[in-house]
């Protein structure tokens, strides 16, 4: 009876040291789930403030552009005519643009309206059949459906 107590009591030694070992090692893995979060907390919290700075970064240049274009100093000079130059561009393909919208209105009866076109990126892709294709015969011809007969 001593072996099988002896048994006994190594089983349970063997199994507190598993128990006490995964409970380490869970305890090791939530340490690290909340280390991995709170890197990306910081990296969401980093990209936020580099944003902040590009647009402060971004309003300066335009105020700079606004109040200094005509007389800008040293390197500047040249970012401002490209600015500039740009702006001229714009202008010249703006009018291109409604030069020809009010042409395309102007010399049919047809009525042309210009809208934006946005695709739906929820609907699910259809799949396409047999029946959606043409059948072409070798010579390029469409061949007719054949519908069945009734004998």
């Amino acid at each position: 009876m001593a072996d099988i107590n002896e048994l006994k009591g190594a089983f349970l030694n063997t199994l507190g040291t598993v128990a006490g070992k995964t409970r380490g090692f869970a305890e090791k893995a939530a340490d690290k789930a909340k280390d991995v979060a709170r890197i990306a907390k910081l990296n969401m919290e980093l990209s936020a403030e580099k944003d902040t700075i590009e647009k402060a970064y971004l309003e300066i240049g335009k105020l700079y552009y606004e109040t200094r274009k005509n007389s800008p100093d040293g390197f500047f000079v040249q970012l401002c005519d490209e600015i500039t130059l740009a702006n001229e561009n714009i202008e010249k393909i703006l009018e291109e643009l409604d030069d020809l919208k009010a042409g395309v209105g102007g010399k049919c009866d047809i009525e042309v309206e210009f809208t934006e076109v946005y695709t739906d990126t929820t609907a699910e892709d259809k799949v396409a059949t047999e029946e959606d294709f043409v059948k072409e015969g070798s010579d390029g011809e469409d061949i007719p459906e054949e519908k069945p007969t009734v004998e």
